[in-house]
């Protein structure tokens, strides 16, 4: 009970503009070009 309302102010408090919103980290996205830089064994 105590973490629902106390995640259910924070969100009101981000709503309002008072906390701001943690910054997201990027997720690392592998590519084809990735496969070919690399020698293969």
């Amino acid at each position: 009970m105590n973490s629902k309302l106390q995640e259910w102010l924070h969100d009101v408090g981000v709503a309002l503009g008072l906390i701001e919103r943690p910054k997201l980290q990027p997720i690392p996205v592998r590519t084809d070009d990735d496969e070919r830089r690399r020698p293969r064994r």
